[in-house]
């Protein structure tokens, strides 16, 4: 099983199989380019000498190599700069690319006899080609293929002269035809890449289904049950990305104005999505086992029409579900969290999921059948999410942003362009490996240089960086094990040889987005190739390519870490800030029509709220666990947060949707939405240096109406979920030291320092813990653990004498959510808290959130603890 998992991660990240495409074409490329510079060196013998001079079957040899290598390098360049569509964009970027290419290695044969000058360009090179990105695509299909041409230059200088500059400049413009030639087989494929993408979301989503209905049908609390649920949730996951890049696909592509075939598209994507993911959120959550054995067959025939996009099963199994809907509004269900997922509560729990059944099929229906496409809909921004080189950005955009902004500590008060930022640090950093390298080994100090200079190319953060160096040589090592036993089993063979060039080609550019040390390793393959025919492949060769990339990684660590770093902190605030900010507008779409966010609809707030989802957690994620291992131990509960408000949101926009398709009057929860959308953006504002004012004056939370006694169980669940938001935000506030706006704190609690930072004070031994102020008893009431205490107590609600239902969430002084409650009738009881100090988050209907803490240092007793709320502003 943990080899499926691996290959799934690696052949599941790439939808449509662009990846595929791509790595093939570069394949195709490099050996469409070394066999036209061979054609070409077998007519002219451009750098080869006389027969009669000495060694020269050697020189000849070499200089062959050098032809081919100079081929197969214009054809990896072009790989990385030429993207375009079309063929002229592709033959204007192809020239520049060639020239600059041309004019680098002619720098570096010019200045070859001048060694110092040579050592400072290679210094000066990369690095302003580096800043030059800043312009651009073409900026740096100009900059880089210039440092890739001096390298060249530099490596080559003895073998070229002045004079046969010329013969350099002849090979790169037949490479580079061939590999242009070879790119325009494959070019026409990019027409039908939006196709392709769809097939690869429609096999997701069976794929999605498929494991919902085996999840389904396993039995519950049991190790498969566990492993399905893991897999399902990492299927759920890959099918939001292949939507989003279709969705920014379909957006993209030319249409009339007046043509809604696009928008029905995107709105049938979603719609069909939405459905598939709630199917596979309910599965997780076991609902369909508190269904009666006809409802629940009902809810599996669902997964399985959806499975065959069999749309009159669809049809009429939504009409079934008619039959389980209640004539008339019942009492709200409770819920409770059972291991981080939320279990609807058995009372009332039944009517919830049957709607949520219902409202699935009737999506699934109008995203097959496309029937209710509304022709008038408001034409959406184009597109919602923006893709980088055809890919999600992951945390390049966030990096580039959080570069330019200053953060709130020292040493990210300066605020510099990405660009900037890394042409400066490699130039250092270059100064560095250049030196130590030319000390070390002066003829392979470009291995150093090499190092550093793919490090900084395309990371920004320092914990990134950090990361980058660690797998590059970890690649190497991998790369000179592998490299020494293949060379030795291809020997001088030409053909097995050029098979392993080929092979590496395609690995280098197929796992180029996802993990670096096999990049490394495959491009270590071809060097130890070249090598080996070359006649002077060693161990002790191997060992100093060892030395001198493990150089070049220790001068990127310690310029990254101190020379202007960009912590990944700072960008993971920004990346989270920016989440934030997105939730909260698909909060204030949910029942404010007269919002900032007016003219967008439902699905492209949620776009949004997935794009910025995805990059806070490619952040947040390289934050959580370092290189030794060790974790630190607030950004896992901060990741843990942050996914478990991604998935309320999405189910508060399904439920919703349920809603809005029946007409029902959502008001009564407009002051619990907006209170859920203040906390969002004072959190924001706290990791973006900002201070959080007072929330802005709302009416809608003045005049919230008091909880119905009587409501349908879809609007009882989407209050819950309101509730659960907005807990896992005061949580998140919490962990900031934060009170943010429309959160009460127990007046004692004011100036009290916060979870995760300091533990409050010990009490005298002898008697229960409770805040200041507050009853506290210790009564000879056992706990069900001798080892842990028993809190419980009343509310105290303002509007509700008799007692109120309420939510309680029980945070750790680390800031880890350790349980939660239910409040019923005005009552609650915590069992199971170890000594420790806690924070009660208890949020009520018409009430505003209320925090304190409370201090557990004796157990096997219980602790009578009430709690007194506000009335809501």
């Amino acid at each position: 099983m943990a080899m499926i998992d691996a290959v799934d991660r690696y052949l599941g990240s790439d939808p449509g199989g662009e990846r595929v495409r791509t790595a093939t074409n570069g394949a195709i490329a490099v050996l469409a380019a070394i066999g036209a510079s061979a054609l070409l060196d077998a007519n002219f013998h451009m750098f080869e000498v006389t027969a009669s001079a000495p060694g020269a079957g050697v020189i000849n040899h070499v200089a062959r190599l050098l032809v081919l290598i100079l081929g197969a390098s214009v054809a990896l360049t072009a790989s990385f700069v030429v993207g375009e569509r079309t063929v002229r964009a592709r033959a204007v970027t192809s020239l520049i690319a060639c020239l600059g290419m041309w004019a680098g290695l002619s720098l570096a044969i010019a200045v070859h006899p001048h060694r110092l000058v040579g050592l400072v360009l290679l210094v000066v090179v990369p690095a302003v080609g580096a800043w030059f990105r800043r312009y651009g695509a073409r900026a740096f299909a100009t900059g880089f293929p210039i440092h890739v041409g001096y390298l060249i230059g530099f490596l080559a200088g003895r073998q070229i002269s002045r004079g046969q500059l010329g013969w350099p400049g002849a090979v790169i413009g037949v490479s580079g035809a061939a590999t242009f030639i070879a790119g325009l087989a494959l070019l026409p494929g990019h027409a039908h890449a939006t196709a392709r993408m769809q097939r690869s979301y429609r096999a997701r989503a069976r794929r999605v289904l498929t494991a919902t209905g085996a999840l389904m049908d396993a039995p519950v609390h049991t190790p498969a049950d566990h492993r399905l649920a893991r897999r399902l949730r990492r299927l759920v996951v890959r099918l939001n990305e292949t939507a989003l890049v279709l969705d920014t696909q379909l957006a993209a592509a030319p249409a009339d104005d007046n043509d809604t075939a696009a928008k029905d598209r995107r709105r049938s994507l979603f719609e069909h999505e939405r459905a598939v993911v709630t199917l596979a959120r309910l599965a997780q959550r076991h609902a369909h086992r508190q269904l009666s054995r006809e409802a629940r067959a009902d809810a599996r025939a669902v997964v399985t029409a959806a499975r065959e996009l069999d749309l009159a099963a669809l049809e009429k199994v939504a009409c079934r579900f008619q039959r389980y809907q209640p004539a008339d509004s019942v009492p709200r269900s409770g819920s409770r969290e059972d291991g981080g997922i939320c279990v609807v509560s058995a009372a009332g729990g039944a009517g919830e999921i049957t709607e949520r059944y219902h409202e699935a099929a009737r999506a699934l229906v109008s995203a097959i059948s496309s029937t209710d496409a509304n022709p008038h809909v408001q034409q959406e921004p184009r597109p919602a999410v923006h893709l980088v080189g055809g890919w999600l950005p992951g945390s390049g955009i966030v990096n580039a942003i959080a570069s330019s902004k200053q953060g709130t500590a020292r040493v990210d008060r300066i605020s510099l362009t990405v660009s900037t930022r890394v042409s400066l640090q490699l130039a250092i950093a270059l100064g560095l490996a250049v030196f130590f390298g030319d000390l070390l080994s002066p003829s392979h100090l470009l291995w150093a240089v090499v190092s550093v200079y793919v490090t900084f190319l395309g990371s920004a953060s320092d914990r990134e960086q950090l990361r980058k160096s660690v797998f590059r040589v970890l690649g190497t090592l991998v790369g000179v094990v592998a490299g020494d036993g293949l060379a030795r089993l291809t020997g001088t063979q030409p053909v097995a040889s050029m098979a392993v060039v080929i092979v590496a080609a395609f690995l280098m550019s197929y796992f180029g987005r996802i993990n670096y040390a096999l990049v490394v390793g495959a491009a270590t393959l071809g060097v130890a190739q070249f090598y080996s025919q070359a006649g002077e492949l060693t161990s002790a060769l191997l060992a100093t390519r060892v030395e001198e990339t493990a150089l070049g990684a220790a001068c990127a660590i310690v310029v990254g870490l101190a020379v202007l770093p960009l912590r990944t902190t700072h960008a993971a605030q920004v990346g989270l800030a920016g989440y934030l900010r997105a939730l909260a507008q698909v909060l204030d779409g949910l029942l404010a029509p007269d919002s900032p966010t007016a003219g967008h609809s439902a699905r492209t707030d949620t776009r949004v709220l997935d794009a910025s989802f995805h990059a806070a957690t490619a952040t947040i994620r390289p934050l959580v666990r370092t290189l030794l291992a060790t974790a630190n131990r607030r950004c896992p509960e901060t990741l843990r947060l942050v996914d478990l408000s991604h998935e309320l949101g999405r189910t508060i926009v399904h439920d919703s949707s349920v809603l809005a398709h029946r007409g029902n009057d959502l008001t009564e929860l407009a002051g619990i939405t907006h209170r859920a959308a203040s906390a969002a953006r004072a959190v924001a504002d706290n990791l973006d240096g900002q201070e959080a004012g007072p929330p802005a004056p709302s009416a809608a939370t003045a005049l919230e109406p008091a909880r119905p006694e009587r409501q349908t169980p879809v609007t009882g669940s989407l209050r819950s979920e309101l509730e659960d938001i907005e807990g896992v935000l005061t949580e998140l506030a919490l962990m900031r030291g934060l009170a943010i706006p429309g959160v009460a704190v127990a007046a004692h609690e004011q100036g009290r320092p916060r979870p995760g930072w300091v533990a409050g004070p010990s009490r005298p031994a002898g008697r229960a813990d409770a805040p200041v102020g507050q009853r506290a008893t210790a009564t000879p009431v056992l706990s069900q653990d001798p080892a842990t205490a028993t809190v419980s107590g009343a509310l105290r609600c303002p509007l509700h004498p008799d007692g109120c239902d309420a939510r309680i969430t029980v945070v750790t002084d680390r800031g880890k959510r350790w349980t939660q409650a239910r409040a019923e009738n005005g009552l609650y009881q915590i069992t199971g808290l170890p000594p420790g100090g806690y924070t009660l988050i208890a949020s009520a209907s018409q009430h505003t959130p209320h925090a304190e803490f409370l201090l557990v240092n004796q157990v096997g007793r219980e602790i009578s603890h009430d709690i007194a709320f506000d009335p809501a502003p």
